[in-house]
C-alpha cells in the first residue's frame, strides 16, 4: 500500500514540478496539498532528486533547479549517441508490425495535440522511442532512457512552445519520415532521419527557452 501511495505521490508531484522553477519544496507542505501521507511523499521526493529532476538540500528539504540551456544540450547529447546506437543494432529486426505499432502511436499523438493533452501527447511520443529500447533488450539502457526522456519533456515544459501545435506537429512528420524508411528497409536514411529529428527537437526547445527568456524581460 505505501509503494501504491509513493508511486501516486511521485505522479503528482512529477506534474506538479514542470510548472516550477528554482522553487523550494517543502515535504510537509506537499503532503498536505495532495493529501497523502508525509512518508511517500519524501520517497517520491528521493526518487524524483535520483532521477535528476528535483535537488536535495541536506537537513532543508528539495527544490526545482532552474533550467538553463546546457541542460537541454546534455539531454539530447545523451539521447543521440544512446539512441542512435540503440537504433542501429536493433534495425535489422523491425518488422511491419513494429512500422504498424509505430504509426499508431504517431496517430495518438496528433489525437492528444489536436486536444492540446501534452501529457498524452508526451506519452505516446515516449512508447515510440522507447519500443527501440525495448526490442534491444538491455534494462539498464531502458530504465537510463526513460529517465532521460522525462528529463526532456521536462525541458519542454519550461519553454513557452511546449504546446505548440506548429512544433509538435513538426516532430510528428518526422516521426513519420523515420518510419517510412524502416518500412523501405532503408538503414541509412533512417538513421540519417532519427539523427535530425533529435536535432530538430534540442532546436525547437531551446527556440522555446529564449522565447520565455525574452518574454519575461518584457514583462
Amino acid at each position: 500500500m505505501g509503494m501504491l501511495l509513493s508511486d501516486k505521490a511521485y505522479s503528482i508531484i512529477k506534474k506538479k514540478i514542470n510548472q516550477c522553477d528554482g522553487q523550494y519544496l517543502s515535504v510537509r507542505k506537499l503532503s498536505k496539498e495532495i493529501n497523502i501521507g508525509y512518508s511517500p511523499v519524501r520517497e517520491a521526493c528521493n526518487r524524483l532528486s535520483q532521477e535528476g529532476l528535483i535537488k536535495q538540500l541536506p537537513g532543508i528539504g528539495y527544490y526545482v533547479p532552474k533550467v538553463k540551456e546546457r541542460y537541454f544540450t546534455e539531454v539530447f547529447e545523451y539521447r543521440r549517441l544512446v539512441g542512435c546506437y540503440v537504433f542501429e543494432q536493433i534495425f535489422s529486426s523491425l518488422t511491419q508490425e513494429h512500422v504498424d505499432i509505430l504509426s499508431e502511436y504517431n496517430e495518438n499523438m496528433i489525437k492528444y495535440l489536436k486536444k492540446k493533452d501534452i501529457q498524452n501527447f508526451h506519452k505516446y511520443d515516449k512508447k515510440f522511442h522507447l519500443l527501440f529500447f525495448h526490442l534491444y533488450n538491455n534494462s539498464i539502457f531502458i530504465n537510463q532512457m526513460n529517465n532521460i526522456m522525462d528529463r526532456s519533456y521536462y525541458c519542454s515544459y519550461k519553454t513557452v512552445d511546449s504546446v505548440d501545435k506548429d512544433k509538435n506537429i513538426n516532430a510528428i512528420e518526422e516521426h513519420k519520415e523515420i518510419i517510412k524508411y524502416i518500412g523501405l528497409h532503408d538503414k541509412e536514411m533512417a538513421i540519417r532521419k532519427y539523427i535530425e529529428h533529435m536535432d530538430n527537437n534540442e532546436a525547437r526547445i531551446k527556440e522555446g527557452y529564449i522565447n520565455k527568456l525574452e518574454k519575461s524581460f518584457l514583462i
